[in-house]
């Protein structure tokens, strides 16, 4: 069974999710202010456009995950939003702008029995490789 996907912001973050998430389970809806944004993603793909989230988690009853990539400010609200309506999240970092939001999120995934996953894409760049590598070596010489 492929994972159905919904996926809120269809920016530049939200076209490299896309391309991920059609290569591992089935995007079937996506969200955003801005309806060209949604038209590059869905492209000619049987996927429905919507306006906003609470649309998106009124109509879709069958989507398994939804990921977050919209701008910073809105990531708490929204995963809330989405683990409220029974959905599993993963969103873009950051998690959340205050420290009080990121808790109600970790709560709201614990009170719904849903997964919230935080994308940390970074560690794949090679400075941040290299300094991995470096500390655990623990080869940092005197100081």
């Amino acid at each position: 069974m492929s994972l159905r996907f919904a996926l809120v912001g269809c920016g530049r973050i939200g076209q490299v999710h896309a391309r991920e998430i059609r290569r591992i389970g089935k995007l079937v809806a996506v969200c955003d202010v801005v309806a060209e944004k949604m038209d590059t993603v869905v492209g000619n793909d049987p996927i429905t456009k919507y306006p906003s989230l609470t649309a998106l988690l009124h109509a879709e009853n069958e989507i398994d995950l939804v990921v977050i990539a919209t701008p910073n400010g809105l990531h708490a609200q929204q995963s809330i939003e989405a683990l409220r309506a029974g959905k599993h999240v993963l969103c873009e970092k950051p998690m959340a702008i205050h420290v009080e939001d990121a808790h109600d999120m970790i709560l709201a995934a614990q009170e719904f029995g849903k997964q919230l996953v935080v994308v940390k894409q970074n560690r794949y760049n090679p400075p941040v490789q290299e300094l991995k590598q470096l500390l655990d070596s623990a080869n940092w010489g005197r100081y």
